[in-house]
């Protein structure tokens, strides 16, 4: 007798959809703080070498967040706790670059990766998410 495994749940799904914009939009904002230049940078009250290291930071996560999205997809444990991982330190430096980036107009791109990793552990962790994880 063999059982039936649940069937994926739409939260699920969309959370795949939403890992994988925050990766590339994780990419694509390290790689245009990365080469804006330094007097774009210092008029909008940012200092170069902190933008450098935040931007290859942010490359770096994006493509890790790259990497698992679509093993959640299939159920992967794994990848659903380091996505979860990933997604608290996403949280967290979206944070601070929000407050380091305060009045910029580089603080926008932080503002909506911080909410939609906000959203994504949400989508991981809720109820449906949680049994259908457990079933696999």
């Amino acid at each position: 007798m063999t059982s039936e495994l649940p069937k994926r749940p739409a939260s699920v799904s969309f959370v795949v959809i939403l890992t994988w914009l925050v990766a590339i939009v994780t990419i694509i904002d390290g790689v245009i703080l990365l080469f804006a230049s330094d007097a774009t940078l210092v008029d909008a009250g940012v200092n170069p070498d902190t933008a450098t290291l935040t931007a290859w930071i942010s490359i770096v996560l994006g493509l890790v967040i790259a990497l698992f999205a679509s093993a959640l997809g299939n159920g992967s444990k794994f990848a659903r706790l380091l996505i979860s991982l990933l997604m608290m330190v996403r949280f967290v430096l979206g944070g601070f670059a929000i407050v380091m980036l305060w009045g910029s107009s580089f603080m926008w791109g932080a503002v909506v990766l911080t909410i939609i990793a906000a959203f994504v552990l949400y989508l991981l962790w809720n109820a449906k998410a949680s049994a259908w994880f457990a079933a696999r």
